[in-house]
């Protein structure tokens, strides 16, 4: 298999990573935090130390899914277990249509109330770039449930890779992974507030979650038709 199906392939998980919206819903309550309490200087190093923190856990957790595959494969998964991946990924598709928002106008996640309360208060808290670092951590680690299904494809998908490519591989997967972030962080800088941006995610939030179930879906299909069959 090329090296270039397998980078479309860490490419399409990462993009579908992308499409959850806790780092996002994160980083929007940390700009409103700090907006008013902060100067504008430090509000933005807060959320660039935040966004590495949710980029750090991703590339963490990819490499870790690397080095656990290989020890348990000896190299790649096999058909079984891909058969079994495949299955969690339309499971993680469905879940994105039917569970993923609560119901209600606001963007609540699936995500217990008491994680969410404690989200909200540490953003409320964050004042420092450590603080704002490790928040980006724990918002990309709350999504582990959904998220865990695609560090397995992308971690089998960098190892098909040829070895001189698979750190570079990683480190793209992470940066697609935080394309949203980035998206908002611009944005703001260039004069747009927070509060359009959570308006947007209110409103668009049925066309967001069906695009990332159908990413999910997409990419259960992808690595069927050119990983299996």
């Amino acid at each position: 298999m090329s090296d270039y199906l397998n980078i479309a392939i860490i490419a399409l998980v990462g993009l579908v990573q992308a499409s959850l919206q806790l780092n996002l819903g994160g980083l929007i309550l940390l700009y409103h935090a700090s907006i008013g309490k902060h100067r504008r200087r430090k509000t933005r190093y807060l959320a660039k130390s935040y966004i590495w923190g949710a980029m750090a856990i991703n590339f963490l957790a990819v490499c870790a899914s690397c080095f656990i595959i290989d020890r348990i494969f000896s190299g790649v998964m096999d058909t079984k277990w891909i058969l079994i991946t495949i299955g969690a990924l339309l499971g993680c598709g469905i879940i994105m249509w039917i569970f993923y928002y609560k119901s209600g106008s606001g963007t609540q996640t699936w995500l217990p109330r008491s994680f969410t309360r404690y989200i909200r208060r540490r953003a409320r808290e964050t004042n420092d770039n450590i603080s704002a670092f490790s928040l980006g951590l724990l918002s990309a680690f709350g999504e582990m449930p959904l998220s865990l299904a695609l560090y397995v494809v992308a971690g089998n998908a960098i190892l098909l890779t040829s070895d001189k490519y698979q750190v570079l591989a990683a480190i793209f997967y992470a940066i697609l992974t935080a394309m949203p972030m980035v998206v908002l962080k611009l944005r703001i800088k260039s004069g747009s507030n927070v509060v359009a941006a959570q308006r947007w995610r209110s409103k668009n939030k049925r066309f967001t979650r069906v695009i990332s179930g159908f990413g999910f879906m997409i990419l259960g299909w992808f690595i069927l038709t050119y990983w299996v069959l």
